[in-house]
């Protein structure tokens, strides 16, 4: 059966936690992988499932981010009244404005889905790492004659016991309760040693998103959680998990849970089944990047058959110089590297490496310049950033701390956007 499908993809978040990363970009904007931006995933993923109907909501820090989608992913997607990828900014004006959650970012926006009359739209977020067919969970929904889809991973019980919102499903699948952060977790029907946790994405019922965007509209604002939680009808933060989706849930409306565990892509090895990543915080966006590495990656970016879109920012080739040494490494475009070590790094676009250097479990982040002798080891450098000569960096805390520089909580150093040693 055909069915015409509306993308929204939201990519206003802030990302306090990532800062100092996310100081001055968007958090879809992010480097990731080398040669890509952390967007690339979700929009890939849309494309792959035929969905060529896309709105980018931006709000904080947009222009890198405009400017990537704009520059590469325009002349890739192609314009046209049946393909179409298009940004949405919050705006000044009568009747809009910033946007105060996810919800009302939607709202905002709501005329573009109605106008074009889609069975079922897409809300999905802009800043998780992840491969997906996301028809399949359309499918799901529609045949379950759904209001509403969410998209859950499983978590074990023991990891997620006060730490991730948990979905309560009946045999079915239905929805049939949330916990906040339960100190013990409703495990999955089916799997007592799981639960499960919401990605964030969701399936909507075109009619059905409109009414509850009317419904949440007409609340007061607040982000006062104890007021919202007293009187739910007349308050709201305008956020689809904590408000939108719980008032749906009080007024018995059909929702489903689609498990990610379940879905395929084309080309993937079962190893690479059902990963997700929230790139919430520093040590969590190190990691993800790091999954990348070695024989038997979380993530293939090499299947042919789910592509990885993206704009590049070079397309130099990349050169190795007499002596030089990688090991368990992404190099991207335009790299030079001469005679030094680089042993389980990251290095995007244009980075040249100098003589007798030694990176090791590292993020470049592109436009670098790495001085002679340079030793580094377990730092995230951000672009344009230029290392000197004999610099050694991540092995004394002090030191580090005192040039000014970021350690997350698990030990990752991090050298600032526009830092000058």
């Amino acid at each position: 059966m055909r069915v015409e499908v509306v993308a929204f993809v939201l990519g206003g978040g802030v990302g306090k936690r990532l800062f100092p990363l996310t100081k001055d970009r968007a958090k879809p904007a992010l480097p990731f992988g080398g040669s890509y931006r952390v967007i690339d995933f979700v929009l890939s993923n849309l494309i792959h499932s035929r969905i060529r109907k896309i709105y980018v909501l931006t709000q904080y820090e947009p222009r890198s981010l405009e400017q990537h989608i704009l520059e590469g992913w325009s002349p890739i997607f192609g314009a046209g009244r049946y393909n179409m990828i298009r940004l949405l900014p919050a705006k000044e004006g009568k009747g809009s404005g910033w946007y105060t959650g996810t919800t009302d970012a939607i709202n905002q926006n709501k005329r573009y889905a109605w106008e074009a009359r889609p069975d079922i739209v897409n809300i999905f977020g802009g800043d998780h790492i992840y491969l997906m067919d996301i028809s399949q969970m359309n499918d799901f929904h529609m045949a379950n004659n759904s209001d509403l889809t969410i998209s859950a991973i499983p978590v074990d019980t023991r990891l997620a016991a006060g730490k991730y919102g948990v979905l309560v499903i009946d045999d079915n699948s239905k929805l049939i309760g949330f916990e906040e952060k339960p100190e013990i977790p409703t495990p999955m029907p089916d799997n007592p040693e799981f639960c499960l946790s919401s990605m964030g994405n969701y399936t909507f019922n075109m009619q059905i998103l409109i009414e509850e965007l009317v419904i949440d509209q007409h609340k007061k604002t607040t982000h006062d959680k104890k007021l919202i939680s007293s009187d739910p009808e007349h308050f709201s933060s305008h956020d689809f998990g904590y408000d939108v989706i719980p008032s749906m849930l009080r007024r018995q409306r059909n929702i489903y849970i689609y498990n990610f565990n379940e879905n395929t892509i084309l080309g993937a090895q079962n190893y690479e089944k059902s990963y997700w990543r929230d790139i919430g915080d520093l040590d969590e966006y190190y990691k993800a990047n790091m999954d990348l590495i070695g024989k038997n990656p979380s993530i293939n970016l090499y299947n042919p058959r789910w592509e990885i879109f993206t704009r590049a920012d070079s397309m130099q080739p990349v050169k190795y110089l007499e002596n030089a040494k990688v090991n368990e490494s992404l190099i991207s475009n335009g790299c030079i590297i001469e005679n030094a070590n680089i042993d389980r790094c990251i290095l995007s676009y244009a980075v040249k490496v100098g003589n007798g250097a030694s990176i090791s479990d590292s993020i470049l982040m592109g436009g670098n310049t790495i001085g002679s002798n340079a030793i580094i080891k377990k730092v995230i450098i951000d672009r344009g950033i230029i290392i000197p000569d004999n610099a050694i960096i991540g092995f004394d805390r002090e030191l580090d701390l005192k040039r000014g520089f970021t350690i997350s909580p698990e030990g990752v150093t991090i050298i600032p956007r526009k830092y000058r040693f």
